[in-house]
């Protein structure tokens, strides 16, 4: 399969990052690591042949919460990422405090 080009936008405060190489498609709260941060992926704009023709992404770390227009947007944007999230100890789940890993699939 041929890697494709995908634009990338911080929807915090809509500006372009780096785009993305992608050998498939990406879903939605799959990480992704630009410019040596975390963004999760929020949301996926297809065009009108149903290719993707760009990627909206939250940042892990916000730097500047008054730049959140629409926090509970973010928040939902977070959930999602978060599903994908498990925290193992020994192979079994454990809570956060007491685990030794950190799986995001």
């Amino acid at each position: 399969m041929e890697d494709f080009e995908i634009r990338i936008f911080d929807v915090i405060d809509n500006t372009d990052l780096p785009p993305l190489i992608a050998e498939s498609p990406p879903q939605e709260g799959d990480p992704v690591e630009i410019n040596h941060e975390m963004y999760y992926i929020c949301e996926i704009n297809n065009d009108k042949s149903g290719e993707i023709s760009s990627i909206g992404v939250i940042p892990l770390v916000v730097k500047n919460p008054k730049k959140v227009l629409n926090i509970n947007s973010y928040i939902n944007c977070l959930s999602i990422a978060h599903k994908k999230i498990q925290f193992r100890k020994k192979n079994k789940s454990c809570e956060f405090d007491e685990c030794d890993e950190m799986l995001i699939s």
